[in-house]
């Protein structure tokens, strides 16, 4: 019986033993699991951060176990002592020793374990996954790159939960400090695979969903504190991806999330706020706002040199290369070669790294552009010791030559480089392609340019709808230096069909402003469209010559002149939001800020999509008018002419060629007249002398050589025309056709675009009511405000004849006992009354004053250095008390074309500006004259008479009597001027007293 407990109780102790090692290895094991889940190791400096991280916790496990330890001692001796059977001598002896040993292991261990650990924990980081990802990145080995941050990224997403055995790492992974680690940890795998992922357009979807649920992490109150940070990175992501696919209207949700983000940035955040500039300027430059673009580049480099940061990093060297990117578009090359001359020395250390291959693309571009143009640094040319000693023995090499070479050189280097770090199917391998066709094509060598545009085009072709706006502009270029006509034709369908669902997308979101810009950027593809078509002119390239010229022919007016009419005549609600919208932009002029104007375009975008969104409202389809409808207009004894201009593009040469396309009734096609380059016209227009001097050179000396060049290859289709309707472009807005066409017997019609002829047809001019401004008292300069001239330099004198003008044509309305004239003149011709015109209670304004073109000044405000650019603002009218300079600048009594463009003249019929000058403004390719004209246009006025020219003061008060007289006797308003001209011509034989007014409908 003793036997058998004795048996009982050795099983019991021998299994109570095994439960307790049991016990003990499983809260080991537990243990050392929650050392490996808080390491997380990833490959082989991981798992060494993993081995000395459980190191110390072993450690530490020990030197509890010795504090408990000692611990235990120091209460046993203690009750020694008081016991008696030991005193202190004895308890001071042992814990000497017992601290000794203690602090001298955990020294030791420390001092040695702690640096490994620091170590390996620098060498985990170092070669983790995510840091690794950027190496490659940096190197340019993108293939490494993407499967690095793959591998990172499925690692993360597959980390299972710790298992409920594991109790440690469970009740660890319940806490709000590791559930934030492990936000940070999946947030940072997602932006890395993300980012690899968008570089190929192909995967640009996926990289988007991942940015995606970047942002989403963002939004957990465990990452409240970094959450804008961490928002920052993702945003300015999505918006490029947007901005890439010319998806505008979604680019802009994240562009202005971006910019809320960007003003909370603190000074430490200086990336971050460049490379949120950098995206604002990618934007402008999408839209075709090269001004803006650049103005933020120039900022970046200013912001970043003004910084305690180095001037020999890698972000120096890159904001060096995009201004110098910024600075060459507007063929700055001095300033181009001086920034290429600081980034050189940087470039070169960092040849094994992806911006060395941004360098190369500038630096090409550079040499092309100035080769092509004879305006290079030699400087810039790399040449080593052989080629210095050969060309002392030699003769010179010409510069231009070189740097040519040297573009090829850069471009070549360039394509061999993302060949090897991307892969012959990559994304970025077809776009340095393109970049080195481009070049062939430059320079006159087409046959190589299709050879390598094609090769670009093959990649890119299978995965087109990732990136279209990349593959459109590869196809037009391989098109452009194409010799296969049949293939030619159907490319230019799909192209011309991408660019104008293009240009209807983005209308459906931009502002006023913004149109003009992208309908600009838009004009540059169209132009070497339409010059396909004009080298290879065949049965049909007229007809689509002309289509496209009436689409895009003042395309941002009409569709900002659709949405006016829109509100003025339908929805009073929306037109009261957008009036307000208006005059809050006019504000700009000011009290302007960078803030208020992007949350000003942002509201106006925003009331635009709200009214494309209505059901009334017809959004404006520029193909929707086609060459057909405008012969059908035309009456047999009419004719219909669009005059357009592209670039020659010989060797890069700046110079244009103008091309007339003419329509009549009978016609079975637009034929096509070529005419002149643009150099020529220029020749010929620079004349020596004052106004009177030149105009008379031009018109009536000498007219015989401007008649010869601009109309003598038109005449034979305008012979025996009764009407002639004329539309045209570039440099000939400056030229007074009346005076031109002086001695021939044709009746000339001006036209913003021939498609008007349609829009013109039911319009009824009244004559009811009239607003007459003029004998206007200008004040005396008021010496102690020119300080705070908002247009400096202008000093005026008032128009002795302006008086007995306004008096005589006062006369003539109340001689056809019409329904109400209303007279400014003197001080009460002021710029507060004539702002106060209201449409609905005028349908003619006559002003007689002084216009200004001020082509070279300044347009900004000197009261404010931050006050926008706009072109409207260099023209404008001048009314009562303009001298004084008055700080209330609503009535300082100058009005810009500008602040013209923000009235409401929707009801008015004829504006007649007996001005100086009206007629001008800078021209702006298919959009035309930003001056007066446009203003006026904007505002809704149906038709202008305007000047060309500084008009003399006495015969023009007799011209406008004149016109007055016809045009209420029943005369057109083309009529009535050209009537009133010829009692002029016959008084002043010059026609620079009666050709520089013209009527424009």
């Amino acid at each position: 019986m003793v036997l058998k407990l004795e048996n009982i109780k050795k099983k019991l102790n021998s299994f109570i033993f095994f439960l307790i090692l049991i016990l003990v290895l499983y809260l080991l094991a537990n243990f050392i699991y929650l050392i490996w889940y808080i390491a997380n190791p990833e490959g082989f400096w991981g798992f060494s951060y993993f081995w000395e991280l459980l190191m110390v916790a072993v450690f530490a496990i020990i030197l509890i176990f010795f504090v408990s330890l000692l611990f235990t001692i120091v209460v046993s001796t203690f009750y020694k002592i008081i016991i008696g059977k030991s005193n202190f001598k004895e308890l001071f002896k042992l814990l000497g020793i017992v601290l000794a040993v203690v602090l001298f292991s955990g020294f030791n261990y420390f001092y040695a374990r702690g640096f490994s650990l620091y170590l390996s924990k620098k060498l985990s980081d170092k070669y983790s996954y995510l840091q690794k990802t950027e190496e490659f990145l940096k190197e340019g080995n993108l293939v490494k790159a993407f499967d690095y941050a793959k591998t990172s990224y499925e690692k993360e997403v597959n980390r299972n939960e710790p298992s409920n055995y594991l109790f440690m790492a469970k009740l660890y992974s319940q806490t709000d400090f590791d559930k934030k680690q492990r936000l940070l940890n999946k947030y940072a795998v997602l932006i890395n695979y993300a980012y690899c992922l968008n570089i190929d357009p192909k995967f640009n979807n996926i990289s988007e969903s991942k940015y995606n649920e970047a942002l989403e992490l963002t939004k957990s109150n465990l990452l409240d504190s970094e959450r804008k940070n961490l928002a920052i990175f993702p945003t300015l992501s999505l918006a490029e991806i947007n901005l890439s696919r010319g998806n505008y209207l979604k680019a802009e949700k994240y562009y202005n999330e971006l910019y809320s983000l960007n003003k909370s940035l603190e000074n430490e955040d200086i990336f971050y706020f460049i490379n949120c500039n950098l995206l604002f300027a990618d934007y402008a430059l999408r839209i075709g706002d090269i001004n803006q673009a650049m103005k933020l580049q120039s900022e970046n480099l200013k912001y970043y040199e003004n910084s305690k940061l180095s001037k020999t990093s890698t972000n120096y060297l890159n904001l060096l290369l995009l201004t110098a990117t910024s600075e060459l578009y507007f063929q700055n090359y001095e300033k181009v070669s001086e920034l290429l001359l600081k980034a050189i020395p940087l470039a070169e250390d960092r040849k094994g790294k992806a911006i060395y291959s941004d360098f190369l693309i500038v630096k090409a571009n550079y040499c092309l552009a100035s080769g092509l143009n004879s305006r290079g640094n030699e400087l810039i040319l790399e040449k080593n010791w052989w080629s210095k000693l050969k060309e002392s023995f030699s003769e010179k090499a010409d510069v231009n030559t070189d740097l040519l070479k040297e573009a090829e050189k850069c471009l070549v280097e360039l394509v061999q480089k993302s060949k090897e770090n991307a892969g012959e199917n990559s994304f970025e391998y077809a776009k340095n392609l393109n970049r080195l066709g481009n070049y062939y094509s430059s320079i006159g060598k087409n046959d190589l340019a299709y050879k390598v545009l094609n090769q670009a085009l093959s990649i890119l072709k299978p995965n087109k709808e990732k990136n279209k706006e990349l593959y459109y502009n590869l196809l037009l270029s391989s098109v452009f230096v194409s010799f296969d006509k049949q293939n030619t034709k159907s490319a230019l369908n799909e192209i011309e069909l991408y660019y104008f669902n293009n240009l209807l997308d983005n209308f459906l979101f931009l502002s006023e402003d913004e149109k003009v810009f992208f309908s600009l950027n838009m004009e540059k593809k169209f132009e070497i469209i339409n010059s396909i078509y004009l080298s290879n002119i065949e049965e049909n390239s007229g007809e689509k010559l002309y289509d496209n010229v009436l689409a895009l022919k003042n395309v941002a007016l009409y569709s900002n002149q659709n949405i006016r009419n829109y509100l003025n005549n339908i929805n009073p609600i929306l037109r009261k939001k957008y009036q307000k919208l208006l005059f809050e932009k006019e504000q700009l002029l000011y009290n302007n800020s960078k803030e208020t104007e992007l949350l000003l375009n942002k509201k106006q975008r925003d009331l635009i999509v709200e009214i494309n969104s209505q059901e009334q409202f017809k959004i404006l389809n520029p193909k929707s008018i086609s060459w057909k409808n405008i012969r059908d207009y035309l009456r047999d004894d009419e004719v219909a002419i669009e005059i357009i201009n592209v670039p020659e593009n010989i060797k890069g040469k700046n110079d244009r060629r103008y091309y007339a396309l003419i329509i009549n009734k009978l016609c079975k096609s637009p034929k096509i007249v070529s005419l002149f380059k643009e150099s020529e016209l220029l020749k010929v227009l620079d004349k020596n002398g004052q106004t009177k001097e030149r105009i008379e050179k031009l018109y009536q000396n000498e007219s015989v050589e401007l008649y010869q060049l601009v109309w003598k290859k038109i005449e034979d289709e305008t012979l025996n025309k009764k009407n002639v309707f004329l539309s045209v472009s570039g440099t000939l807005h400056t030229i007074s056709f009346p005076a031109l066409l002086n001695s021939k017997n044709v009746n000339l019609t001006y036209l913003g675009s021939t498609k008007d002829l349609l829009k013109n047809e039911n319009q009824i001019s009244n004559k009811n009511k009239i607003s007459i401004f003029g004998d206007i008292e200008y004040g005396k300069l008021n010496e102690t405000n020119t300080s705070k001239l908002r247009y400096t330099n202008l000093n005026f004198q008032m128009l002795p004849y302006s008086k007995k003008e306004v008096n005589q044509i006062k006369e003539k309305f109340e001689k056809k006992n019409l329904k109400e004239i209303l007279m400014f003149t003197k001080n009460t011709a002021t710029e507060s009354n004539f702002r106060n015109i209201n449409s609905t209670k005028t349908d003619i304004i006559h002003v007689a004053t002084h216009g200004f073109y001020n082509k070279y000044g300044r347009n900004l405000d000197n009261l404010n250095d931050n006050t926008i650019e706009n072109d409207l603002l260099k023209t404008g009218l001048v009314f009562a008390n303009a001298n004084k300079h008055l700080i209330d600048k609503k009535n300082d009594g100058i009005i810009s074309s500008f602040e013209i463009a923000q009235m409401d003249l929707s009801g008015v019929d004829l504006v007649v500006l007996s001005a100086c000058e009206t007629g001008l403004g800078d021209i702006k390719g298919s959009e035309g004259v930003f001056g007066l004209q446009r203003a006026f246009k904007l505002a809704g006025v149906k038709s202008m008479i305007v000047s060309l020219w500084q008009v003399p003061d006495k015969s023009t008060s007799e011209l406008m009597v004149h016109f007055y007289e016809f045009y209420l006797d029943g005369f057109s308003k083309k009529e009535a001027l050209k009537k009133a001209q010829n009692i002029i011509k016959e008084k002043y034989k010059s026609p620079f007293y009666w050709a520089g007014f013209v009527l424009l409908e």
